[in-house]
């Protein structure tokens, strides 16, 4: 078997953002483009099993049915979005209508005629045609992946196909977080845009009728809503108020009835919605809620794999338990389709009826020709004194009677899981002859509200969690070289990669992606900063002591492990100040260290940053664990 490379990345197709139609199921496939260094995006159609792409576009992410033969989709090109018309049965592509804005996004349509759409609005002033300065007067100014975003609003609109006219829907005191479209109806949510701070779990309802042209405030709330759904008498909402565990409390299931005017909680869930498993092969993504015969269907992460479950008259069903991840979901003629991940799998397009799952497609065969390590079980006993699996890979060409290198991989959120499927940069490093091991310690999604409170806890149970994972791998694992360990990991990863190197020596070399090394500046030039760090530790600028105590930074003159620092100049969720300040205190105190800085990426390098920039990062780790880790040949 050939082993996993890091240039694979340019084989691999991804997939998500179902939609169906009588009997066509329309996707979006992305794929890493190489002579551009970008990706691409078209749409793909299976209809009665068998797949062919329908789009070569290179840029078409945003699509709707018109009736069960015919899709809308948008492109771009030279600042401008145009509407294509495409009939599934034949032909060319047409284009419609062309909008002079950029970033049109496809709701859906209100009647034969109109289309309803939202967009980001630029905020108009003085300095808009300057580019050399920014103004600066709300909080938060920047946004990871979004750039500077003072003044910036998503704005709903309509356009009319007869006219060929665009109009906006008027609401200047809300904030827009989210919108969908029910036949005349266009539901949208955000919160009152009087002061100059986004709100927490204050966003209102409203919705706008295009037949009467008349907007109308549905409720106010008390919540942050993540998801809204249209039943023929109210709207489903899945929300979270924050009462739970802050920030990351899991949302309930609500319903505003339209006779009464009146928000009910239907189900105190107490789990995620969607899916949380982790994963460096996950570019497009998809839905996690829908409607379906009068029925709600949604996603959760249970652990470390998705189910799919049914609100239905007031009842939980379970419809699915699947053991990977599911990306995208949709019905058809009486049947699931989905998009989701096998244990140690790519992606592939699946159909759920009677009873049975089928896999229809066969994407990404290249695979079978490649080393795939098998997720491997690890029990042991976690800091709460519960029960815990973590997983480990085994070398490509593993002798029993030989030592290896180990990685111990550490996830992101913290409110985030690992599963099994496959982790592109984790078989790389399996197929290069070391054991990589991962778990979920606690503070991690998928076992309900209490397992993922680490709020005040940051560096104590959930670093427990990840030393007895460890020893419990070391234990089972004796091929495992206990002198021969690294750890790597990014966000809260990289947050814990900082405090393992400053609170213990067992590991010999570090890779600290986009981390956090110091509370107190973090709470500053986050874009997520003041309100994220005040939830997470329990404490603002007006507790000094507790943001340091809880800072790997404080505790740098323990640090002895060679660690290297990735970092992004346009990551705005972990600074790259962050990694400046670790990296200069290490290289003080006369430890290896090093640093490399992608420029003009984000936060999301290492899933969806430009795919030079994602092997440079994979390569500059793999060298770095190979240096410190691996025998030097004589």
């Amino acid at each position: 078997m050939k082993p996993v490379e890091i240039r694979d990345l340019f084989e691999m197709d991804f997939y998500g953002g179902l939609q169906a139609r009588g009997k066509n199921i329309v996707f979006v496939k992305g794929h890493a483009n190489q002579k551009n260094n970008d990706y691409t995006y078209d749409l793909m159609l299976c209809r009665k099993g068998e797949i062919h792409q329908i789009t070569d576009r290179k840029n078409v992410r945003s699509f709707v049915f018109e009736d069960k033969n015919t899709i809308w989709f948008v492109g771009q090109e030279n600042g401008q979005s145009q509407l294509y018309r495409m009939y599934l049965k034949g032909g060319e592509a047409l284009c419609k209508a062309t909008i002079d804005r950029l970033g049109v996004s496809i709701l859906g349509f209100v009647d034969d005629d109109c289309i309803a759409l939202s967009y980001i609005q630029k905020q108009v002033d003085d300095h808009e045609l300057a580019s050399d300065y920014e103004v600066l007067d709300e909080s938060p100014w920047y946004a990871n992946s979004q750039g500077f975003i003072n003044g910036d609003r998503l704005v709903l609109a309509t356009y009319s196909l007869k006219t060929n006219t665009l109009q906006e829907i008027e609401n200047p005191q809300l904030r827009i977080r989210g919108a969908m479209v029910q036949d005349h109806d266009i539901f949208y949510w955000g919160y009152s845009d009087s002061g100059k701070k986004e709100k927490l779990h204050a966003d209102e309802i409203y919705v706008f009728n295009t037949e009467l042209q008349k907007t109308s405030c549905l409720a106010k709330t008390d919540l942050s809503i993540l998801d809204l759904q249209a039943a023929e008498d109210g709207l489903y909402i899945f929300a979270e108020n924050g009462l739970p565990i802050g920030l990351n409390s899991n949302p309930s299931l609500y319903y505003l009835d339209f006779k009464y005017q009146s928000i009910d909680m239907k189900m105190d869930w107490q789990e995620n919605l969607g899916n949380c498993v982790l994963s460096d092969c996950q570019l497009v993504g998809g839905n996690s809620v829908c409607m379906y015969e009068d029925s709600l269907y949604f996603t959760t992460t249970i652990v470390d794999h998705n189910n799919l479950f049914c609100w239905d008259e007031n009842r939980l069903l379970q419809v699915l338990e699947w053991n990977g991840t599911i990306e995208s979901f949709v019905f058809s003629k009486g049947a699931l389709y989905f998009i989701g991940a096998k244990p140690d799998q790519l992606q592939q397009l699946y159909q759920y009826k009677n009873g049975e799952i089928n896999q229809i497609s066969d994407f990404n065969p290249f695979l079978k020709e490649r080393y795939i390590a098998q997720t491997k079980p690890v029990f042991y006993t976690g800091a709460l004194n519960t029960q815990q699996c973590g997983w480990v890979l085994y070398p490509k060409d593993f002798d029993e009677n030989k030592t290896y290198p180990a990685i111990l991989d550490i996830h992101g959120g913290p409110k985030m899981t690992y599963g099994r499927v496959f982790f592109h940069e984790m078989q790389v490093w399996a197929s290069q002859g070391y054991f990589v091991f991962f778990c979920n310690p606690f503070g991690s999604d998928g076992q309900g509200n209490e397992y993922a409170d680490i709020r005040g806890h940051y560096g104590k149970e959930d670093y427990q969690d990840l030393m007895a994972f460890t020893d419990a791998v070391l234990a089972q694992v004796k091929q495992i070289d206990a002198n021969r360990l690294g750890v790597t990991g990014g966000s809260y990863g990289g947050f814990m990669t900082n405090w393992i190197i400053t609170h213990t020596q067992r590991f010999k070399a570090a890779a600290s992606q986009r981390s956090i090394s110091n509370w107190i500046s973090m709470w500053g030039t986050s874009d997520i900063g003041p309100d994220f760090v005040r939830d997470q530790m329990q404490a603002g600028l007006e507790d000094i002591e507790t943001l340091w105590k809880h800072s790997p930074l404080k505790y740098v003159d323990q640090a002895q492990t060679p660690t290297l620092f990735i970092h992004s100049d346009q990551d705005y969720r972990t600074p790259i100040e962050q990694g400046y300040q670790m990296l200069n205190a290490l290289i003080d105190r006369g430890v290896e260290a090093k640093m490399i800085v992608f420029h003009g990426e984000n936060h999301e390098l290492s899933r969806s940053g430009k795919p030079i920039h994602r092997m440079r990062r994979l390569e500059e780790i793999t060298k770095w664990m190979n240096d410190h880790l691996k025998e030097k040949q004589s």
